[in-house]
């Protein structure tokens, strides 16, 4: 990259894993920088499942496994469907949120930095193929 940045968002699980050691983890550790890990959809650890939030925006539940919270379910906007977030390296959970909520735009749910990197990645496939 060209630009240094403070934190990096994923497109997937940091702590919110059996190992507490998804992708938004290794990442942050290997490059020692604080990251966020964004999930689209839950990754179901011994068989817990989350509670959803309300439906209104900022809305968030907590993904608590064995009494210890891995993650947290938050809604992003009224009556969409919510986001999985879990810390990934040098950052704390309530800071990961209020930074997620943050790049929350009104083009969509998912926070602008992983939406921009899903986007381009399809483009780029798309002319690979």
């Amino acid at each position: 990259m060209e630009t240094d940045v403070d934190v990096i968002f994923f497109d997937g699980n940091g702590y919110l894993h059996p190992r507490h050691m998804g992708l938004a983890t290794h990442a942050g550790i290997l490059i020692k920088k604080p990251t966020i890990g964004i999930a689209k959809s839950y990754y179901k650890i011994n068989d817990v499942d989350f509670i959803m939030p309300e439906s209104n925006a900022g809305a968030y539940t907590d993904i608590i496994i064995d009494g210890e919270v891995y993650g947290r379910v938050l809604r992003t906007a009224e009556n969409v469907k919510p986001i999985f977030l879990s810390i990934g390296n040098k950052i704390d959970l309530d800071t990961a949120m209020e930074l997620t909520n943050m790049v929350i735009t009104k083009d969509s749910h998912i926070p602008a930095p992983t939406r921009m990197a899903d986007l381009m990645t399809h483009k780029v496939r798309k002319e690979y193929q």
